[in-house]
C-alpha cells in the first residue's frame, strides 16, 4: 500500500523515468539469461546492461557482435527489447492494460502525454493503438518481404526469415542493431534490400503524427470533403526529405574524388543516398565510414546533430 501511495505522489515525468529505469532491469535480466546465448559465450552483466540500454535507447551501440553471441532465442529477447525504444513504453504499456482490461484512467493518460510529448489528454488510447498497429504492421510487412527474397542468400528458410525479421525490427524501430555480424555491408550491392530498410528507416523516423495523419489521408470515405494535412505535417515532411537529398548531395559531391571515384553511378548514388537515410537515426551501414573524408565525416556529424522527426 506504502510502494502504491508513494507511486501515486510522483509526477508524470518520474514515473516515466522509473518506467524505463524497470525496461532496463527487465531487459538485462532477459539478456543475461543462458538461454539467450550461444555456447561458450563470455557474457558479463556490464554487458548485458549496456546492450540493454543500447537497444532501449535504440542507440545501435554495441561491446560484443551480437551475431556470434546471441541464440536465436536471444536474438528474439533483443528485437522484444528493442519495441521498447522503438515503440515506447506507455504505448507497450497501453496495450498491456487493455489486455488485461484495466480501464485507463486520468494518470494512465496523463503518463501516455507525457510520454508521447503530447498537449492534449483526449485520443491518446486512439493514439496509442494506431501507433503499436503502425509499426507491428510495418515489421510484419518488412519481415515478409525480407524473409522471401534473402531465400537466394540462406539454404534454409528458418535463417532467411529470422534474418528477414530482425533487420525488419531494426530498421523500425531505428535501432542500428544488426545479426549479420556487419551491418548491411553484404548486401552493398543488393539495391533492393537497401531500398527496403531505407523505406522502413523513414517509416520508423519521420513520426508518429506524420504516419497517423497519412493513414487517414489514404482511408478517407470519398464523400467526405478534401482532406488537408496539418501545418506540422507538411513542415515536418518537406524537413525531412529536403534533408536526405541535401546529404544525399553533399556526400556525393565531397566523396566523387575519394571513395566513390571508382564506383559506377548507381553505386555512388546508394552508398550516398542509404548513408544519408541511415545516419539520421538509422545506425546501419552499407560501407565502414572511416574510408570517408574528413568534410563528409562533418557532414554526417551534423546529419546525426539535426536526428529524425520530432513526435
Amino acid at each position: 500500500m506504502k510502494i502504491k501511495e508513494k507511486a501515486t505522489e510522483l509526477s508524470s515525468v518520474q514515473l516515466i523515468v522509473l518506467f524505463y529505469f524497470a525496461a532496463v532491469a527487465l531487459s538485462t535480466v532477459l539478456l543475461s539469461l543462458p538461454i539467450a546465448h550461444q555456447a561458450n559465450v563470455e557474457w558479463s552483466f556490464i554487458d548485458a546492461l549496456f546492450t540493454a540500454v543500447s537497444a532501449i535507447s535504440v542507440t545501435g551501440l554495441t561491446v560484443v557482435s551480437t551475431a556470434d553471441t546471441f541464440s536465436t532465442t536471444g536474438t528474439y529477447i533483443l528485437a522484444f527489447v528493442l519495441q521498447f525504444g522503438g515503440i515506447g513504453i506507455m504505448t507497450l504499456g497501453t496495450f498491456v492494460w487493455l489486455l488485461m482490461g484495466k480501464k485507463i484512467g486520468m494518470k494512465e493518460r496523463q503518463l501516455i502525454s507525457t510520454d508521447q510529448n503530447r498537449g492534449t489528454l483526449a485520443g491518446l488510447v486512439s493514439l496509442m493503438r494506431q501507433i503499436l498497429g503502425l509499426i507491428l504492421l510495418f515489421e510484419a510487412i518488412g519481415t515478409i518481404i525480407l524473409g522471401i527474397y534473402l531465400l537466394k542468400y540462406y539454404d534454409a528458410w528458418q535463417d532467411a526469415f529470422l534474418q528477414g525479421f530482425f533487420a525488419s525490427v531494426s530498421a523500425t524501430t531505428n535501432a542500428g542493431f544488426d545479426i549479420t555480424g556487419s551491418s548491411l555491408i553484404p548486401y552493398a550491392n543488393d539495391y533492393f534490400v537497401q531500398s527496403i530498410n531505407m523505406i522502413l528507416l523513414i517509416l520508423g523516423a519521420i513520426g508518429f503524427p506524420v504516419l497517423i495523419e497519412l493513414k487517414d489521408y489514404l482511408f478517407q470515405k470519398k464523400e467526405t470533403v478534401a482532406y488537408r494535412f496539418t501545418l506540422f505535417t507538411k513542415v515536418t515532411t518537406v524537413t525531412f526529405f529536403a534533408l536526405i537529398l541535401i546529404g544525399t548531395a553533399l556526400i556525393w559531391i565531397l566523396e566523387a574524388g575519394n571513395f566513390l571515384a571508382d564506383k559506377s553511378w548507381d553505386q555512388s548514388l546508394f552508398y550516398s543516398l542509404f548513408q544519408s537515410v541511415t545516419t539520421r537515426n538509422g545506425g546501419l551501414a552499407t560501407m565502414d565510414v572511416s574510408e570517408f573524408t574528413l568534410s563528409t565525416q562533418l557532414v554526417l556529424s551534423l546529419l546525426m546533430f539535426i536526428g529524425a522527426s520530432p513526435s
